[in-house]
């Protein structure tokens, strides 16, 4: 065991430099659901959402207008309530309310909901432009179903200014009841943003309302790695803003800050493997949490315990007695499964790795790099643009099996379409397998039987199948930067192709990233931005922060702003931390999910690119 000092820290550690990525940082998350996202708008069905949606149909079947058709429409908002949208969808079909106003205004809503339900944010906003919409009157309750719709589907597009600027226009609608969670939504909304541009829409906002908000978001995004200094300049916004809607109800992740502040852990012990294998990773981590912790300035104390050999329960009974209140690691998987199998823990645990088999304890929470949370994430963002028919390529191995199952899994939940799939070895040419996948060779096939048959010569241009929108590629950088010229050599040019983070090099040069060109892909902000003040410190200590290691110095500074959250994180489910490596959000079985950013490779270099909506104001 090592207590470390500052004087320790500005030591510079000698790093060996390993080309492999940690393998074992994976596990098998759950396909996403509508509850990953902001609830969406629509209107609760006015029947118990326990009922039979068929026997609504039925007394329909048995009812003339207009109570037939209130009836349809009834049922498909009952059927959105229960997550089912293309049933909705199928019902609202049905219903043809032309000569009654109300009606049609309502069928619209629950159409656009069922857009909004099915990831298809851009419908919803084109659905509510409708002319018969808008040419009419609009009561109260019709501009906050339309003001929520919205509000909704700018958040799924990543348009958060906007999603805001609509809660707040139908602040003042609502009823008392509902205006709490009005808050939160706004405030959430606007914490998606960044400071520097809080800052600065702050300074250009029309209404006081709007720039209090802005300026209440920025201050705790700019402060959310310190909760002390958070809870200053919270104070300090109060005096300013007294009149304020927010001063008098403040979001429920800053009402707890004065708790957060005062409980944080005083002693904490860091169980890491220094040694074998996996001692680079371990070191990596340990450097970059003991970073975080001397440019913080924070009382805890801070042991260090060399996980190599020892047994998880050993190590944890060891750091308890010596007076740890939180523990963090360990590393590898099998010892998080360890620690999350071992009843009557004697204080929390923050794993940086998730269990095998989902094996969850209380107080085991889980926080890990898991590949999978990034191809979900493709998912949705794909579902979302409105795209549904996928070609996916992906490595024939253990690795390359388990993504695309996680793939396949969540589009389908999703609703797309997984039009073929192909697996490849690590070869230098894959022009087969890309020629096959996109049916080029069939093209070549019935062009070659009509030469035969036709005995004459002509000229022909081969053809890729039309049946795709895009190309999800599962690679690294060497296997991507053959098969995406591969795939443009085949015709496939027009055709988006995503990746996730495996695809980004850190260290790549613009000349070993130009055949790289085009593909879009998530990745943690460690590796995108270079905005966190002691990220640059960092890299300017540790060169490998820079290369293979990157990931996991961001986790470890991760590990140590996100200890004093965790609470928050369990008992506030909204709350979210926008770390290094993404934006982190605690589900029901205490595991830490990450959000990440989205690039395009550029001219050999990534640029983020987030894949925003075209914003229409009111």
């Amino acid at each position: 065991m090592t207590i470390y000092s500052p004087s320790f820290y500005r030591a510079v550690i000698a790093l060996m430099l390993i080309p492999a990525l940690l393998t074992g940082c994976a596990s098998e998350p759950t396909a996403p659901s509508r509850s990953d996202t902001p609830g969406t708008s629509r209107a609760a069905p006015t029947v118990d959402t326990s009922g039979n949606i068929q026997e609504l149909l039925a007394r329909a079947s048995r009812s003339t207008p207009p109570a037939s058709i209130e009836l349809t429409i009834e049922a498909a908002e009952q059927a959105l309530a229960l997550d089912k949208p293309a049933q909705a969808a199928a019902i609202l079909e049905q219903v043809a309310p032309g000569e009654y106003p109300e009606l049609r205004k309502r069928a619209i809503y629950v159409s656009a909901e069922i857009a909004l339900a099915s990831e298809r944010p851009m419908e919803a906003l084109d659905i509510l432009r409708r002319p018969d919409l808008l040419s009419g009157t609009l009561s109260k309750q019709d501009q906050i179903r339309i003001g929520r719709i919205r509000a909704d589907a700018y958040y799924l597009g990543r348009s958060f200014l906007a999603s805001a600027r609509e809660r707040i226009f139908i602040h003042n609608l609502l009823e008392e009841a509902a205006r709490d969670e009005n808050h939160e939504r706004i405030f959430s909304t606007l914490m998606e943003l960044p400071p520097e541009t809080l800052f600065n829409q702050a300074e250009r906002a029309i209404t006081s309302d709007l720039r209090g908000w802005l300026s209440l978001a920025a201050l705790s995004r700019q402060n959310q790695d310190d909760p002390l200094e958070q809870l200053v300049a919270l104070n300090r916004w109060k005096k300013a803003w007294a009149q304020h809607p927010a001063a008098s109800r403040l979001p429920a992740s800053l009402r707890v800050l004065s708790r957060i502040v005062e409980d944080r852990p005083r002693s904490i012990a860091l169980l890491l493997p220094l040694q074998g294998d996996l001692g680079p990773f371990g070191r990596a981590i340990r450097d970059g949490f003991l970073a975080a912790h001397f440019e913080s300035g924070a009382e805890p104390q801070i042991r260090v315990y060399d996980a190599s050999r020892e047994t998880t329960a050993a190590l944890i009974a060891r750091a308890h007695r010596d007076g740890a209140e939180l523990i963090v690691g360990p590393l590898d998987r099998s010892r998080v499964t360890e620690a999350a199998n071992m009843d009557d823990l004697p204080v929390p645990v923050l794993a940086l790795n998730r269990s095998f088999e989902g094996a969850v304890n209380a107080d085991v929470y889980q926080f890990g790099l898991a590949p999978e949370d990034e191809v979900i994430q493709v998912a949705r963002q794909v579902a979302a643009e409105g795209k549904r028919n996928a070609l996916v390529l992906y490595p024939d191995s253990a690795w390359g099996n388990r993504n695309f199952d996680t793939f396949e899994k969540a589009w389908a939940t999703l609703g797309g379409n997984l039009v073929d799939a192909a697996a490849f070895a690590n070869e230098r040419d894959y022009s087969d397998l890309v020629k096959a996948l996109l049916d080029v060779d069939e093209s070549e096939a019935r062009a070659a039987e009509l030469r035969r048959i036709t005995g004459q010569r002509f000229e022909f241009a081969p053809r890729r199948r039309k049946d795709v929108d895009f190309v999800f590629l599962l690679a690294n950088p060497s296997q991507a930067r053959r098969l995406n010229p591969t795939l443009a050599f085949f015709y496939a040019d027009d055709l988006p192709v995503y990746a996730t983070s495996h695809v980004h090099a850190y260290a790549d040069s613009r000349i070993d990233a130009i055949d790289l060109n085009g593909i879009r892909f998530c990745d943690m902000p460690w590796k995108l931005t270079s905005n966190d003040k002691l990220q640059r410190r960092i890299q300017s200590t540790w060169p490998a922060s820079r290369e293979a290691l990157a990931p996991f110095y961001a986790l470890g500074v991760d590990a140590y702003r996100l200890y004093p959250r965790l609470q928050q994180l369990k008992e506030l489910p909204d709350s979210r931390l926008f770390g290094t490596t993404g934006v982190l959000q605690l589900d029901e079985a205490n595991v830490i999910n990450r959000e990440l950013m989205w690039a395009q490779f550029i001219d050999g270099e990534p640029v983020t690119a987030p894949m925003v909506m075209e914003v229409t104001q009111r």
